[in-house]
């Protein structure tokens, strides 16, 4: 039995890059997560939406590496935002504070017209 990919990914505008994550981003996952933003990052992607409506679990390491991510971002004039986070992944953010570093939206609608404003 094949199993489902933890994201998928997808070009919105031609150059925002929006993940769909499903499950966790822990240590099991982080690093087949950072592999695929590379590859976009290598293209000269600087704009990436994470899309958590599916996203269970977001563990510290899974929070260590959106920090990261934006710091790079940032330095290109970029940014990573995140969209429908809810739940337990919430309630994470909202404790460690990452709502002070990323910015959150509702949906993805919404984090994709912010990089136009």
């Amino acid at each position: 039995m094949s199993q489902e990919p933890f994201f998928d990914t997808r070009l919105i505008d031609d150059d925002i890059l929006a993940v769909l994550l499903r499950g966790s981003l822990d240590s099991t996952t982080t690093e087949e997560f950072d592999r695929e933003i590379q590859k976009h990052l290598d293209e000269g992607r600087s704009k990436i939406i994470i899309d958590c409506r599916y996203l269970d679990n977001l563990s510290s390491m899974g929070i260590g590496r959106l920090v990261a991510l934006q710091t790079r971002l940032r330095r290109k004039a970029g940014a990573v935002k995140l969209a429908t986070i809810h739940g337990p992944a919430a309630e994470v953010i909202k404790l460690v504070g990452l709502g002070n570093i990323l910015e959150i939206y509702g949906d993805l609608e919404f984090a994709r017209q912010s990089f136009y404003q």
